[in-house]
């Protein structure tokens, strides 16, 4: 029996001829889960650089610095996986990163001094990009790809919510230590659903293979991309230290963290609801509008009431303007490589980020880490507006939604490959 819109609960089988595979809802859950694991230094990653200043002593650079070294190993990975995709056995891949995920875990839970953490979260960052990589290649392989993402996207932002506003009072009663233990515990209860992850491999004949890239749009599209998540990854990595500096408690930034992640939620929500007639230039505008706002807030001193306003606003713009960007990808080439290659872009700028705006803290003040943000932000989205207003992009857009360019703005989509991290 299958229901319309839903996963079918037979295993992961091919298509006679189409060159395309449906993955069963059990895959699909364990593909939910491994992606989730993978990104889960992203999703929580003021929490976790907190925990990490209480077990070693670093100065905020250092924090920076650390953060990076995960991010960046997590997007190398990511760009690796893209070409191990046709290539090898995907179970085999992801096993394998999890075993580094567990591994660099139990490596940061003993580390004591800065080389051997950024050592630690590097080998943590290279298994998370592995699982990233390949958890989104299988979500390709559900009969609604869209869907996929977005169970996703809502499953992370519940999981990192309830992380991230119980994450100070675990630390209170376990330790820090314990806490990476757990992660590593994480890896290897995803490991048991292997058993229903996809093979993979590209079929033969598919033309997905073959499809032209847009060069233009594609350059335009993943520099927006690579700026873009810089700018954003640098406020949300240093939300609990500017909260910190404020006087606020942990109990306040960790609520403001959590209720933020979950309004990313509905940022996604509404993006997936956004009509099309809209385009995304407008919607990518007001997204940018938002997001500087955000970024304003924070700088000052803070009450807890402007703390949770800002994080509220920055990661439901953030996870607005996320399904859009990698919507203008996908429109770049309909063979899924240049959104595949924005899962790696956007890593490295969210890796960038942090350490940009360590080395504007040797006063400890944040202030000019926030203008530049915001300017980052700004130029970041003039750059993809620019791309999708490109005459031949738009007239794709046009012929595609059966409108005038004035109308759209909206460049010609696969809807199966809108949905992003």
């Amino acid at each position: 029996m299958k229901i319309e819109g839903l996963p079918s609960l037979e295993p992961v089988c091919a298509r006679t001829g189409s060159g395309e595979h449906a993955l069963g809802l059990a895959g699909l859950v364990a593909a939910v889960i491994v992606g989730i694991i993978g990104a889960w230094t992203i999703f929580i990653t003021p929490g976790l650089l907190a925990v990490v200043a209480a077990q070693v002593p670093f100065t905020d650079q250092q924090l920076g610095y650390v953060a990076a070294w995960d991010i960046n190993a997590t997007a190398v990975t990511i760009g690796i996986s893209t070409f191990l995709l046709p290539r090898w056995d995907w179970r085999f891949c992801v096993g394998s990163g999890l075993a580094l995920i567990m591994i660099g875990n139990l490596a940061t839970a003993f580390a004591d001094g800065f080389g051997t953490v950024a050592a630690a979260r590097a080998i943590t960052g290279t298994g998370e990009g592995i699982a990233i990589g390949f958890a989104f290649a299988a979500f390709g392989r559900t009969e609604n790809p869209d869907r996929a993402f977005s169970v996703y996207l809502v499953a992370g932002a519940v999981a990192s919510s309830i992380t991230l506003l119980y994450l100070p009072s675990l630390q209170t009663v376990f330790g820090t230590r314990p806490l990476f233990v757990a992660n590593a515990g994480l890896a290897l209860l995803a490991a048991i659903g292997l058993r229903w992850f996809p093979h993979g491999r590209m079929a033969e004949g598919d033309p997905r293979t073959t499809a032209s890239v847009n060069k233009r749009l594609a350059i335009f599209s993943l520099v927006s991309v690579f700026f873009y998540f810089a700018a954003v990854s640098a406020m949300w990595s240093y939300a609990e230290r500017i909260g910190q500096a404020s006087g606020l408690s942990a109990e306040q930034i960790a609520r403001g963290l959590a209720l933020g992640t979950f309004a990313g939620m509905g940022g996604a929500a509404l993006a997936g609801l956004t009509p099309r007639r809209f385009g995304r230039v407008w919607p990518l505008a007001v997204s940018g509008v938002v997001s500087v706002l955000s970024f304003r807030l924070l700088d000052g001193h803070l009450s807890a009431t402007i703390f949770i306003t800002a994080m509220v606003l920055l990661l439901f713009a953030w996870n607005y303007a996320q399904p859009l960007l990698s919507g203008v990808c996908s429109d770049a080439d309909r063979g899924g490589r240049v959104v595949c290659a924005m899962g790696s872009v956007q890593t490295f700028g969210m890796g960038f980020g942090p350490a940009a705006a360590a080395a504007t803290l040797g006063s400890g003040d944040y202030s000019i880490a926030i203008w530049g943000s915001c300017v980052v932000v700004a130029v970041s989205l003039v750059v993809v507006i620019t791309g999708i207003r490109t005459p031949s992009n738009t007239k794709d857009a046009a012929d595609s939604a059966g409108a005038t360019p004035q109308q759209t703005g909206r460049t010609a989509t696969n809807p199966a490959e809108t949905s992003n991290l």
